[in-house]
């Protein structure tokens, strides 16, 4: 049966990076050494793989405390462009969804003549 898995969490990275990683909420961060970083504490959502509750390979939507806005996770990572990071987060998760319509050659007969749409 397939349903909505969750967990609390944190992204972390650099800030000049591009990459935000996931660890467990109560796993620690070394920022430090790292210089200036960016540590987001949320809920991180899949609904296509059920995953261990230590599992920092997740691949869903992350959901920021502070803020209430979402982030895409592949495989425990979060990529965003290293100069504007505000552009990779989303006020709705709505926004991430993206609809395509494959359409196959229609042809429509008028008479002994023949068109394509």
């Amino acid at each position: 049966m397939k349903g909505l898995y969750q967990k609390r969490a944190k992204l972390v990275g650099s800030v000049d990076r591009g990459m935000l990683w996931l660890i467990n909420m109560h796993d620690d961060w070394i920022h430090d050494q790292y210089g200036e970083s960016y540590i987001y504490h949320g809920i991180i959502y899949s609904s296509t793989d059920s995953f261990h509750e230590l599992s920092t390979s997740v691949t869903g939507y992350f959901q920021d405390d502070d803020t209430q806005k979402w982030i895409e996770v592949k495989d425990g990572k979060a990529i965003f462009d290293s100069e504007n990071i505000n552009q990779t987060w989303k006020e709705r998760l709505e926004s991430f969804i993206k609809v395509t319509i494959q359409t196959g050659r229609y042809h429509r007969y008028i008479g002994n003549l023949r068109s394509s749409l």
